[in-house]
């Protein structure tokens, strides 16, 4: 596989190699010689004003900080960082909250555009796992590594790191999905124990090798984008489902600001090894898949962006969890017109109807019903469900909707054949709709016949 290219953070702080009192912020572009980096992959926690000032770094004290400042004026979590770097013998050190002026928008829109590449050309990622915030230092350990009776070593091993590593505060942040899977290498620093992950693996304390899921070593490995390409249609389907679905699941403090960009290091990786097209979230070589998503709870609502416009068809439209309606093999009907157009965020699509059926809500989902078996309100015969965004007050009174998938060929005539639908309504521009919700029904309740239209 070829090597990505390199880059450096626009600036990194020099710690040295001795135990000195001394630092200093530094822009790389002065650095006349080649150098490593250490990055730090760490929650925030609840800094008050009054740390945020003093700990980050600010269009205020940024030239002070040019001078140089003190190891004994940073937080426990940041000093434990600069620690681990001095004795892996590499002098720079990239923290977020450091090296980006914070304040200053056009120093974070430029640098948090660059993050991927910050974590991707790092000679190595500390995770500081078992710190909720900055004053939590990482390198003491809170508890024992031991082994459980009754339960083998490497069982034990991989559970534990699943718990301390996979379910751990850390990994409840989005930022840090993007961090974990674009860093070459990554050491967790965790209550019981240390753990290192790379390309090859995993190693714990004892050197023992984790047996890891399939799929996780996608994220393992830095370079999953390519193992895309060999993995075939329905594994990296499925792979995008699952990375998607993680993601959704994850936090952001500033949504509004945050739920594209965060992900976007990432899906700029995928969009080039695969040489497809991206919007919003969404592979254009995995349209139909990806497209199938529904909302896991209605406890978030829309996100309203500052400087965007996010199409109903975007998972990013929605500060949640989702899921995907289906994980199984799927048929893409032909003659469909499924793809995105030439402006940035519509999508071509054939419009058919609902025909002989009605909904009604049941336990916060909408099942659809046969009206040509139907004798009283609830006991009509069960074809199909419908799953909306916004919640059981939605309505399909336009009974507009668009087949994305099939569970077999179109060409086979069983009556027990389903679609995999979107809900749509029409807006106010001519031949425009706006996606309503998924959803699944038999073929036979859908038209035959067919309208263009552009989903938006």
């Amino acid at each position: 596989m070829r090597e990505r290219s390199q880059v450096v953070p626009k600036r990194v702080i020099f710690v040295g190699t001795d135990h000195s009192d001394q630092l200093q912020l530094r822009e790389s572009a002065h650095i006349t010689q080649p150098f490593d980096y250490i990055t730090l992959s760490h929650c925030w926690g609840k800094p008050t004003d009054e740390e945020m000032e003093r700990f980050r770094t600010t269009p205020r004290n940024y030239q002070k900080r040019l001078e140089g400042f003190s190891y004994q004026g940073l937080p426990k979590a940041f000093q434990d960082a600069i620690t681990v770097t001095r004795e892996l013998n590499k002098q720079y050190l990239w923290i977020d909250a450091l090296c980006i002026i914070q304040g200053d928008q056009k120093d974070w829109e430029e640098e948090g555009a660059r993050m991927d590449k910050v974590f991707a050309s790092a000679y190595c990622t500390i995770a500081s796992s078992s710190a909720s915030g900055w004053h939590d230092g990482f390198l003491n350990r809170t508890q024992n590594f031991c082994q459980s009776e009754g339960v083998s070593s490497d069982q034990k091993i991989i559970d534990d790191f699943c718990k301390l590593v996979d379910e751990g505060q850390l990994h409840t942040r989005a930022w840090v999905l993007q961090e974990r899977a674009l860093s070459r290498r990554t050491i967790y620093f965790t209550a019981q124990q240390t753990y290192w992950e790379c390309g090859r693996g995993v190693r714990c304390e004892n050197f023992t090798t984790l047996r890891c899921p399939t799929t996780r070593l996608y994220l393992l490995d830095s370079r999953f984008p390519e193992r895309l390409v060999l993995a075939g249609y329905k594994t990296a389907a499925l792979f995008l489902q699952e990375l998607i679905t993680d993601y959704s699941r994850r936090d952001l403090t500033f949504p509004k600001k945050d739920k594209v960009v965060a992900f976007s290091g990432i899906a700029e990786r995928i969009k080039e090894v695969l040489a497809t097209e991206f919007r919003y979230g969404v592979f254009h070589c995995f349209l139909s898949r990806l497209l199938l998503w529904k909302r896991a709870g209605m406890e978030s609502d829309q996100i309203f962006y500052d400087n965007d416009y996010v199409p109903s068809w975007s998972w990013m439209r929605y500060n949640g969890k989702i899921d995907f309606l289906t994980q199984s093999a799927l048929q893409v009907p032909r003659n469909e017109s499924l793809s995105f157009d030439n402006s940035e965020r519509g999508i071509n699509i054939e419009v058919r109807q609902l025909e002989d059926c009605y909904t009604r809500e049941r336990d916060g989902e909408h099942i659809i019903f046969s009206k040509a078996k139907r004798v009283e309100v609830m006991k009509g015969v069960e074809v199909g469900i419908l799953h909306f965004d916004m919640g059981s007050t939605a309505e399909v009174e336009s009974r507009n909707c668009v087949v994305i998938a099939m569970s077999q060929d179109d060409d086979k005539d069983d009556p027990n054949k389903e679609y995999y639908i979107l809900a749509v309504q029409r807006t106010s521009g001519e031949e425009e709709y706006e996606r309503l919700g998924v959803g699944r029904v038999r073929a036979c309740y859908v038209s035959k016949g067919s309208t263009s239209g552009k989903l938006l």
